[in-house]
């Protein structure tokens, strides 16, 4: 996995962090990282929830999904299944993994919130893609606070950084 030497350093000095720390999703399915104080849950079933412990934090969330294609179909791309999925604006990380995202602005229980959105495709075979979706959601009002953007910029490194386990890790 690439470093978080960047991203690390831009988080250190807004937030006061001293470490980031490698998260081994499903066993090592996906491997990013994540600031050290933050709180890592897992669904049963799938799905990871990552936050910095207290009230009214940022919460990080990651699902992954495996699709195997028939053999007759030809083999697959990033770009192709990010096209597939209605996500074309993408582009090929310096890794091999295919890359889109964007932003998305709702309410919470009558609160604006807005989520960040990252869809990380990751060729396995000619014929089988891993796509992680990541989300990182905020109160809007807190947006465009500088702590936030620190935390975002992390993130987004995070993302960009993620490898992928080649035997698929523990489902």
């Amino acid at each position: 996995m690439a470093t978080m030497i960047g991203a690390s350093h831009a988080f250190a000095a807004t937030e006061g962090a001293t470490a980031s720390k490698k998260i081994h999703y499903r066993g090592g399915l996906v491997v990013f990282a994540i600031p050290e104080p933050w709180i890592e849950e897992y669904e049963p079933e799938g799905g990871g929830i990552f936050y910095q412990p207290g009230e009214d934090t940022a919460t990080l969330r990651l699902n992954v999904i495996t699709a195997t294609r028939p053999s007759s179909s030809g083999a697959l791309s990033g770009k192709q299944v990010l096209s597939s999925i209605g996500y074309p604006a993408s582009e090929i990380l310096s890794n091999g993994n295919a890359i889109s995202k964007g932003i998305r602005r709702g309410t919470e229980r009558g609160t604006p919130i807005t989520i960040f959105w990252w869809h990380l495709v990751n060729v396995v075979s000619p014929q089988q893609v891993r796509v992680a979706t990541f989300t990182y959601t905020v109160f809007s009002s807190s947006e465009r606070s500088a702590s936030t953007i620190a935390e975002l910029s992390f993130v987004e490194d995070s993302v960009r950084s993620a490898d992928f386990t080649p035997d698929g890790g523990k489902h």
